[in-house]
């Protein structure tokens, strides 16, 4: 597959028909800058330089002349891609272009192939309540535990349909020190984290892998000033 031009090996090509006479609907989307070239400004201005950098883009891109009608997603302060029709050879010069990248919508008379997917190390952090049940104990407060468990799956509702699979498995009861029955039941799945593709050394590396993260807002506690020391 050619640099900047994405998914092409997902479509059956008829033979028979030429590049120059067949079309291909298409994405080009707009490649981010490096932020080093942007430091030097205010943050604002940065925000200003980014929406320049790629409305430039687009006005290269379309002086090319390489297609006809389009339309361009995004804001119009900040466009991200252009979407378009082409013919199958002008795929190539497109590729060539650092500043974009192409994916393919449709091509005509082509067939999409459907590959199956294989399994991986792709691992999913699910969080779950899990409330404690003691036998004949009814106090008005109960212990519980927000537990974290890395399952194997290919999606997000594979790894919660594995965690609904084994429900019977935490409700075995056990005899506690005080002879009385326990049981750990999951009230709720309450979050998902894709950890992603890795391999199964990774967990083995100084810097360890990131199994879940959630975004909260808290009272300053550090200020940074942008400066790498």
């Amino acid at each position: 597959m050619a640099k900047g031009l994405f998914n092409i090996d997902d479509w059956e090509l008829d033979k028979k028909i030429s590049a120059k006479d067949t079309f291909a609907d298409i994405s080009i989307g707009l490649v981010y800058p490096d932020y080093h070239q942007f430091l030097e400004f205010k943050p604002k201005h940065r925000v200003q330089k980014i929406d320049e950098y790629h409305k430039e883009n687009v006005s290269r891109l379309l002086a090319l002349d390489l297609f006809g009608a389009y339309v361009i997603d995004g804001a119009k302060k900040r466009p991200r891609s252009v979407k378009t029709r082409v013919k199958l050879n002008v795929l190539t010069k497109l590729s060539k272009l650092d500043f974009i990248n192409v994916t393919i919508i449709s091509i005509d008379g082509a067939t999409k192939i459907k590959k199956e997917l294989a399994k991986s190390d792709t691992f999913f952090c699910v969080k779950m309540t899990v409330a404690i049940e003691i036998e004949n104990l009814r106090t008005n407060k109960q212990d519980f535990e927000q537990r974290f468990v890395l399952i194997n799956a290919l999606s997000f509702e594979e790894a919660y349909e594995k965690i609904e699979a084994d429900r019977d498995h935490y409700l075995r009861p056990y005899l506690n020190s005080d002879g009385r029955l326990v049981r750990w039941r999951i009230e709720s799945l309450d979050d998902c984290y894709d950890v992603g593709a890795i391999e199964t050394a990774d967990f083995y590396s100084n810097e360890g892998i990131e199994v879940y993260s959630k975004l909260k807002t808290r009272k300053r506690k550090s200020f940074w000033d942008g400066n790498s020391d």
